[in-house]
């Protein structure tokens, strides 16, 4: 199919119509499934809340609770009165969802031993699925937090967890590239995806992993993200995406988004008409916002305007889109102090876009 790029960015360029300046570094900025909210964790333990069915999205009252980084948020498409967060310590919590300061409804406060990396609600809204620093993918009930199943399989830290769209089948992502599909009705592992590519061993250090993972809307494809990394001293590496076809369980695809500084392909979002919406970060300060066709050799749309962008989240029915990235000069390495031994902290600032609907 020919690459028509003008055709293509009449139909779906994404436009910036707000930056949210936040005073410090704030983590995966989600929208609720309705769109009404845009939810976000913060580098000193509150969860950021803003009410989004305006323009210029007013922030609301912080929650406040977590005593580690709650990176992880996660949503119910079946349930829009609550939702989900989890910390660098080992917490998940359950929110009552509104415009009101709450507190959670309920509390699991070891449900990892360290690191919860990722939170996803299958699409029925009755369970969240974890991952962690542990190693362990686990099922919670979304009512109650009551646990549903628990594997260790992996044997290393997992960063990431999707659901496939018929409910019965959820994928995580590991350190060392190894994809495993869980059949939610057995409990148990069926299948494994070879990512190892996305992994070495370089001077006595681990470098890479699985870092991004999505399933497209016909189901038929599971495409994981990272990098290739080149090096271990700085982990530096090619931005990658690797396409795996469902029925046959083998690689279909490769897609290298930069060269070897350009980092991590760290979140991906499927586009309701199939296309792949990417972000990527790398060092020093490098980032891009990418759309990829599945049948194109390279993408349609490049931004490089957002250092070290770190996550996505795209709303399929108002067409919006948030980019959590960091501020420029984000490394710190020879800035002066602001004043009197005042240092200038990083921040996160959050880019709302707008894309076009279809007509």
């Amino acid at each position: 199919m020919v690459l028509d790029v003008k055709a293509l960015l009449a139909k779906y360029e994404p436009k910036e119509f707000k930056k949210i300046d936040v005073n410090r570094q704030v983590f995966g900025a989600r929208f609720s499934s309705s769109g009404k909210y845009l939810v976000s964790g913060d580098f000193d333990g509150r969860i950021r809340r803003w009410d989004a069915t305006a323009p210029e999205l007013t922030e609301l009252d912080a929650l406040e609770g977590h005593s580690g980084w709650p990176g992880a948020v996660a949503f119910s498409a079946a349930d829009e009165t609550t939702f989900f967060t989890a910390d660098s310590w080992g917490q998940i919590r359950c929110w009552p969802l509104g415009r009101e300061a709450a507190k959670p409804k309920w509390t699991l406060q070891e449900a990892h031993s360290g690191w919860v990396r990722k939170l996803v609600v299958s699409p029925d809204g009755k369970l969240l699925a974890s991952c962690g620093a542990d190693g362990a993918v686990r099922i919670w009930s979304t009512t109650d937090g009551s646990a549903v199943a628990s594997w260790l399989d992996h044997g290393c830290h997992v960063f990431e967890l999707v659901f496939h769209p018929n409910g019965e089948t959820l994928f995580s992502g590991d350190f060392f590239g190894k994809v495993r599909q869980w059949d939610l009705k057995k409990k148990e592992s069926v299948r494994e995806f070879d990512a190892s590519e996305l992994f070495i061993e370089h001077r006595l250090q681990e470098v890479g992993g699985v870092r991004s993972l999505a399933v497209s809307p016909d189901g038929k494809t599971v495409a994981v993200g990272g990098m290739h990394p080149k090096s271990g001293g700085f982990v530096q590496g090619e931005p990658v995406v690797l396409l795996f076809d469902l029925k046959s369980g083998k690689l279909q695809k490769t897609f290298i988004f930069g060269k070897a500084d350009e980092g991590f392909v760290c979140d991906l979002q499927f586009h309701p008409d199939g296309f792949l919406m990417a972000v990527t970060s790398g060092q020093p300060g490098k980032g891009k916002l990418i759309f990829q066709r599945l049948e194109d050799e390279k993408p349609f749309f490049e931004s490089t305007k957002m250092p070290n962008c770190h996550a996505l989240s795209f709303h399929p029915e108002s067409y919006r889109m948030a980019v959590t990235a960091t501020n420029k000069q984000s490394n710190g390495n020879g800035r002066g102090l602001v004043k009197e031994g005042e240092y200038l902290g990083n921040t996160s600032p959050v880019h709302l876009f707008l894309l076009p609907k279809p007509e």
